[in-house]
């Protein structure tokens, strides 16, 4: 068992296992003495102040909650997912791709870019939602991308889907979000 203490909370956990590991850091799967299921991000490099604070922001919403903040490290609810690459060619592909576009619109609407959506394992799908990880280059913005990165990254390389309506989808996000959303929405239904 492993205890960290700060300002009088004491933190005390077992690692499971390593989960992943990136240029920046390293999570590990871990038990609380409580018996929540954790994930643990090391920072090797970077400072975790910026991605701990959109954690904190979101709260939960469309991302792991944050639980506790160390100096360099900081665990967080365990996403118990399947990345969207795993879904690629099956039945569910595009049902959890919908949910994708639409917690993308949620954080584009919220001011929280995460710029890394792309990358099929930061996308994971839960028996009850798609939550994003990952947010260490995220930032606070007027102008977030997220649903047009998504949309971009893995509709416009769709051969299923005409490239003009995609683009007029495009062009109407940047004057109503909502009403994009819902179009593609329905697009993705209709194919």
């Amino acid at each position: 068992m492993i205890i960290f203490e700060k300002k009088g909370t004491k933190i005390r956990y077992d690692i499971i296992e390593k989960i992943g590991e990136g240029n920046r850091g390293e999570v590990y799967k871990a038990k609380l003495e409580d018996g929540r299921v954790a994930a643990i991000k090391w920072a090797k490099n970077y400072e975790i102040d910026k991605e701990w604070e959109i954690l904190s922001f979101l709260d939960g919403l469309c991302a792991p909650k944050p639980i506790y903040r160390g100096k360099r490290y900081f665990i967080m609810e365990y996403v118990d997912g399947k990345p969207l690459k795993e879904y690629i060619g099956s039945s569910e592909y595009y049902e959890v791709l919908k949910k994708a576009l639409h917690n993308a619109y949620v954080l584009d609407e919220k001011g929280v870019f995460h710029g890394q959506l792309g990358r099929y394992y930061h996308i994971l799908n839960t028996a009850r939602e798609v939550k994003f990880i990952d947010f260490e280059r995220g930032v606070f913005t007027q102008n977030p991308r997220n649903f047009l990165q998504i949309l971009g990254y893995y509709l416009f390389r769709d051969e299923k889907y005409d490239k003009k309506a995609l683009n007029l989808i495009v062009d109407l996000y940047k004057k109503n979000r909502k009403e994009a959303l819902n179009k593609i929405i329905r697009l993705i239904d209709e194919s």
